[in-house]
């Protein structure tokens, strides 16, 4: 196939050597793309780093022989990883397990009793060793996302009811000795905790890599941790090419940024692929809305053979929600009904978040990341109707509520594979990458509230994102009604 004038143009830009950066809306070709480019230099040493590695397995069945596909984490483990080896078939580890290694009431202070911080309500909460030890290892993880030298304040995780600064700085007097003491014990090949994969592409990045390559291709780079960002910002004796789309960055919630931006900012010339070939003008136009409202670079143009319709769908091949429990109420009313429903990612998920209410409901701990700020599941529910911020964990209390933990655990044992199932559900987060025929967007993406002086409608851009994500997951039908209220909205944030 022939290349499009945008294509072409981002040939031509490689041939001039310069660090490129490339804005590829939903569907616009970008893997084609720089297969073009890899080609049309045979002679260059190239490696293109890939997002997950069933995408780098896949590449390198179609690009050229000079240039490696991989992921980041192959590459670290090649040049570091490989004297962890031992330590990363290790059996599984519990937070209490971890924090009896490391004599987590010695690190942080309080030997004796269970020490315990005020959350955001003023409510009490509790903090034993094992939900301590899982804070510090969350830590050590977004910290390994990141390209600091250190661990810091900054790397706490920021969970529903301990997000503001009194209670921040609380938790980091607990917290912090005990991660800065697993850091310590990970980097031993010999140590005793429990050892993943981000922990060696952390100590790839440290040591200051130089890959062995003219061109450096980077793709999805709108969701790219800190820390490979930085690895790739610091081979200046190679050229490099960034690839992504900044209206699709939805992870930044768990310590991803957006190279493209970075790189730009660096003088990186940018250009932009704007022929979606997954759907026609009705699909785009909608998308359209949604890149107008973050002010993103580009607009898409649909590809006219697509007959694409937007619409009411009655039967859609695919349902996306915006959160684990909206997908889960999807689940049980499509199970009612007699159908075979598939969940994108398997319940496990939704199976730790409910057997993590039924502890709360029971009057026990849990450490599970949505709800360790909690220590009963009333000061759940009183979350939820305080604070704006506690929209998400809102469908997860209606459900438990309306059905019980037990019949969401149950509900998960009954789930079918995506290869027999009529309908797929899935949240927006876990559709990237993914499109079906017909797609309906649920009615969990709830609408912003206006604000009460003025009543204007804010919506957060991560938020906007995520729906431009959803929407362009349709190839022929898109039923996006849950989202007419983006008409309203008059202002974005963040």
């Amino acid at each position: 196939m022939d290349p499009t004038p945008e294509q072409a143009e981002a040939v031509a830009a490689y041939g001039d050597g310069i660090d490129l950066v490339l804005q590829a809306g939903a569907g616009c070709g970008k893997s084609s793309t720089l297969k073009m480019i890899a080609r049309s230099d045979p002679q260059a040493r190239m490696v293109y780093i890939a997002y997950n590695r069933s995408i780098a397995t896949d590449a390198q069945k179609s690009f050229p022989t000079n240039a490696t596909c991989a992921t980041a984490h192959s590459l670290a483990f090649h040049a570091v990883g490989k004297q962890y080896a031992g330590r990363l078939g290790g059996p599984r580890q519990t937070a209490h397990d971890a924090a009896q290694i490391l004599d987590v009431p010695r690190l942080c202070g309080v030997p004796a009793g269970v020490p315990r911080i005020v959350g955001d309500l003023g409510q009490i909460v509790a903090m034993p060793s094992r939900k301590i030890m899982r804070t510090a290892l969350e830590t050590v993880t977004r910290f390994c996302y990141s390209a600091d030298p250190e661990i810091t304040a900054a790397h706490l995780p920021r969970r529903p009811n301990l997000r503001l600064p009194k209670t921040l700085q609380q938790l980091g007097e607990l917290v912090l000795p005990v991660a800065r003491a697993a850091w310590t014990d990970l980097c031993r090949p010999d140590g005793r905790l429990k050892f993943q994969h981000d922990h060696y592409l952390k100590l790839w990045a440290l040591g200051g890599p130089r890959l062995a390559a003219d061109v450096v291709l980077l793709d999805e780079a709108q969701d790219t941790n800190d820390v490979l960002a930085d690895v790739i910002r610091r081979q200046e004796h190679a050229q490099r090419i960034v690839v992504g789309d900044s209206a699709q960055q939805i992870y930044q919630w768990r310590g991803a940024n957006d190279a493209l931006a970075k790189f730009t900012a660096d003088g990186a010339q940018q250009l932009t692929l704007s022929r979606s070939f997954r759907f026609g003008p009705a699909v785009a136009d909608e998308a359209n809305r949604w890149l107008f409202i973050i002010d993103a670079p580009l607009r898409l143009i649909g590809h006219d053979p697509v007959p694409s319709v937007v619409g009411p769908v009655d039967s859609p091949d695919a349902i996306l929600c915006r959160t684990n429990a909206g997908a889960m109420a999807v689940v049980m009313d499509a199970l009612k009904a007699g159908r075979k429903a598939a969940l994108v990612g398997g319940g496990g998920d939704m199976q730790r978040l409910a057997r993590a209410a039924a502890a709360l409901m029971a009057g026990r701990e849990t450490d599970h990341p949505e709800l360790a700020g909690f220590s009963s599941w009333q000061q759940v529910r009183d979350y939820c109707e305080q604070e704006p911020d506690g929209q998400d964990l809102r469908v997860l209390v209606q459900l438990v509520d309306a059905h019980g933990a037990d019949a969401i655990i149950a509900t998960t044992e009954q789930l079918a594979g995506e290869d027999v199932a009529d309908l797929v559900v899935s949240t927006a987060h876990r559709s990237k990458g993914r499109e079906w025929d017909r797609v309906r967007v649920h009615s969990d993406f709830r609408a912003p509230s206006p604000d009460p002086k003025t009543g204007h409608v804010t919506i957060r851009r991560e938020e906007a994102r995520l729906a431009y994500v959803a929407v362009t997951r349709a190839r022929l039908a898109l039923d996006a009604a849950a989202l007419a209220w983006v008409s309203t909205v008059t202002a974005v944030t963040g």
